[in-house]
């Protein structure tokens, strides 16, 4: 029930969130295409032409191609896309444009090298996530003087076990945030029914009502999933077993969290991406539900 609950928590923040963002985005673009409605002049979504007022911007060639920057490379290298302009954007608050340039001329491509900032930018993002959530919680379980009547008569989990969920999560990690790098590229390339903005899926209200199904459905997904990841004897025995070592008292940890084969992470988080294959989703809403419920 905690978990549902979590997840209904979780809904309601997300719909706030998104709100704010697609309509700031919206209100901004349609009252600029109104002064704008005489020329030919389009005016993207937010987070808009960021890239042309970066204060760490350096002219960037590849291939005897010659860009602004590196950052704009990306977003130039196709028809223009609001979700990739949005992951360069987001990229570019943890990666210069100077390493993005690098990381670019060592794939001696714009694409991939676009893909790998952002895979970057998963780990990076993850791995933060993971330690503080898990660092904060492991100082009111076990450090915390409280801690001491709740440990008094229980054995408290020792540093070897911590040490042990550690590694397999860290080791999961590196395969695992590949799943949000796979779901822009379907994103991108619209093979989904995402979306970026309000207006078109048609206003607030359409917006709320195929966010509920989506989150529907998601919910489905991931108890079946989960489910057959048990009763399949070969899927329990060689990827989700390795998840329940942590069922005792003094080895259940909050760094167990994502301590699982990374196999066993994609599978469970893969209706996120499945269900936009029929279910229409407001970008910024999924990948927050990925990235802080999956």
């Amino acid at each position: 029930m905690s978990t549902v609950r979590n997840r209904v928590i979780a809904l309601l923040l997300l719909l706030a969130s998104g709100c704010c963002l697609a309509g700031d985005s919206l209100n901004t673009t349609g009252t600029l295409a109104e002064e704008c409605s005489n020329t030919d002049i389009v005016i993207p979504p937010f987070p808009g032409n960021w890239y042309e007022k970066q204060g760490d911007a350096v002219p960037f060639t590849l291939q005897g191609r010659d860009y602004p920057s590196a950052y704009a490379a990306m977003v130039m290298e196709k028809d223009y896309n609001p979700v990739r302009n949005f992951n360069c954007w987001i990229n570019s608050f943890l990666f210069s444009d100077e390493v993005a340039g690098r990381v670019v001329e060592y794939f001696d491509s714009v694409e991939l090298g676009y893909y790998a900032v952002s895979y970057m930018r998963n780990l990076f993002l993850g791995a933060v996530v993971y330690y503080v959530t898990s660092a904060i919680f492991h100082y009111f379980c076990y450090v915390h003087p409280s801690s001491e009547e709740t440990f008094r008569d229980r054995e408290r989990p020792s540093t070897e076990t911590i040490v042990d969920q550690i590694m397999l999560a860290q080791a999961s990690m590196f395969i695992y945030v590949m799943l949000p790098v796979l779901s822009d590229w379907l994103v991108e390339e619209k093979f989904t029914f995402c979306y970026y903005t309000f207006e078109e899926i048609g206003g607030f209200i359409p917006y709320v009502v195929f966010t509920c199904i989506y989150f529907g459905f998601v919910e489905i997904g991931i108890y079946w999933m989960h489910r057959t990841l048990h009763t399949n004897k070969l899927l329990y025995k060689y990827i989700h077993m390795k998840h329940h070592k942590y069922k005792h008292a003094h080895t259940l940890t909050p760094w167990a969290s994502i301590a699982f084969n990374p196999i066993d992470g994609i599978l469970q988080a893969c209706p996120y991406v499945i269900v936009m294959f029929f279910v229409p989703c407001h970008y910024l809403t999924h990948i927050a539900m990925l990235f802080f419920t999956a």
